[in-house]
Order: C-alpha cells, then structure tokens, then sequence
C-alpha cells in the first residue's frame, strides 16, 4: 500500500511543480522514492496504518477539491468531513498503536462491531446521496 501511496504522491508532487518550480522537477524525480524508501527501510512500524493515513490524506485534498467546484451549500459537509479525515490520519500518523487499540475495542464483541458498521455504511450512504443529488 506504501507503494501505491509513493507513486500517488510522485505524481501529484510533479504535475505541481509549475514554471517557476521546473528547477525541482528532477528533485522530486529522485526525492520521493528515496524519501518512502527510507520509509520503508526505518519506519516498518505500524507501516500499513500509516500507508492508509497517507491515503486518506490524499482522498481528503480530493474531496475537498471537488467540494469547491460546487456552488451548491451542502459542499460544506463534504469540507467538513474531509478535514475530519484529515485529523484523523495525523492521529493515525502519531499514535498508530492507539488504531490497533481501538480496533481491538471495536471487534471485542458482536454489537460494537455491527454498530461501527452500521455508522460506516450510514455515512457511506449519505455521502454517496449528496454525491448523487446535491452534486
């Protein structure tokens, strides 16, 4: 997941580089593996929580793009929700063994793991809703 994290980020990071940042083109060529090979190398900890944080980061610049190409009012609870992602991959990124606790407690028994689900597919429903309708 680290290695599709890697790549999203090169290209992201090399189609952002505008006219007056084409002197760090060759940079961010030869920087980023280098800097998520060392990742991979020194920080095997916990790397694929981490690799989903760094997915959700990317999933949030998204939403928060799209959110503000519409006019319309609801695109602030798409904002919001991103931002929230965005929290929540930092506490990811610092504390993952508080991840693992937290899924421990989670799947301790039948109903915690039903009601998380079910609040998972309720908000699910509701983004894919105001994706559909309000977009």
């Amino acid at each position: 997941m680290m290695g599709i994290v890697a790549l999203i980020v090169w290209w992201v990071m090399y189609h952002a580089a505008t006219e007056e940042w084409a002197w760090a083109r060759p940079l961010i060529v030869g920087g980023v593996p280098v800097a998520y090979w060392m990742v991979w190398q020194y920080g095997t900890h916990f790397l694929a929580v981490r690799a989903a944080a760094a997915l959700m980061l990317l999933v949030a610049k998204q939403m928060v793009t799209a959110a503000d190409w519409s006019e319309s009012s609801l695109r602030l609870v798409v904002t919001v929700f991103a931002y929230i992602w965005v929290v929540t991959a930092i506490w990811i990124t610092i504390a993952p063994h508080h991840v693992r606790d937290l899924l421990g407690w989670v799947m301790a028994n039948d109903k915690r793991c039903r009601t998380a689900c079910l609040v998972g597919a309720t908000v699910g429903a509701v983004l894919v809703g105001l994706g559909v309708f309000a977009y």
